[in-house]
């Protein structure tokens, strides 16, 4: 009798042994999931930091201007300032837009920095020969933004264009290619497809007007 309540004391201990090993793994099993959870969310929002400032990096070799303003002249009349680039990023324009495409002719300064101001991006390109490799090589890259529907405009630079003899209207812009957006100014020597696509999904879409102009 007395060896069986031993055997059966015995057995509950064992039984609560194993309970409480078994409880303990469990908090272990727990704690190792709290951590690595944990260390998930701080890992995760670490990339988000990450890219959040890399998008926020200026794409190299670009430069950033003072805003020249908004203010709306009539249309056909010169800018009555001159511009802190070439081509402009800011500064006096017309009313109204070019419609967003490829052009093949010189489009007004004017003109287009309202584009930018409508979040737009220009992509420029200035040759002398006409270039049509690079303009070839540029409508490719510029396209698929205009085929989605985004807000870019790829027009020539050409310091010689004039209309009925005036003055030019356009100004040696110092390289082959020039990508403009509101305030921000990329020039290139050559073609560089990275760096025009970053600027442009950069920049493009972000609006610029200013209450009660534009």
């Amino acid at each position: 009798m007395a060896k069986a309540k031993a055997n059966a004391a015995g057995a509950r201990r064992s039984n609560r042994n194993t309970l409480r090993a078994k409880a303990a793994q469990q908090r272990r099993t727990q704690n190792y999931i709290m951590i690595g959870a944990g260390a998930f969310f701080v890992l995760l929002i670490g990339f988000v930091i990450f890219f959040q400032v890399r998008s926020n990096l200026p794409v190299a070799g670009e430069e950033s201007l003072s805003s020249q303003g908004n203010t709306h002249i009539n249309f056909g009349s010169p800018s009555p300032i001159a511009y802190n680039s070439t081509p402009p990023t800011s500064g006096p324009h017309y009313d109204n837009l070019v419609a967003w495409g490829i052009y093949d002719e010189p489009q007004r300064y004017e003109h287009l920095v309202h584009n930018l101001e409508d979040g737009g991006v220009i992509v420029y390109y200035q040759c002398a020969d006409g270039c049509p490799e690079v303009v070839a090589e540029l409508k490719e890259i510029v396209r698929p933004y205009i085929d989605r529907g985004d807000h870019v405009v790829l027009a020539p630079n050409d310091p010689t264009w004039s209309v009925n003899g005036s003055q030019p209207l356009h100004s040696d812009m110092g390289a082959p290619i020039a990508v403009t957006a509101w305030q921000r100014i990329l020039k290139l020597d050559e073609i560089d497809s990275g760096k025009i696509r970053t600027f442009i999904e950069r920049y493009e879409g972000i609006d610029h007007h200013v209450a009660g102009i534009g």
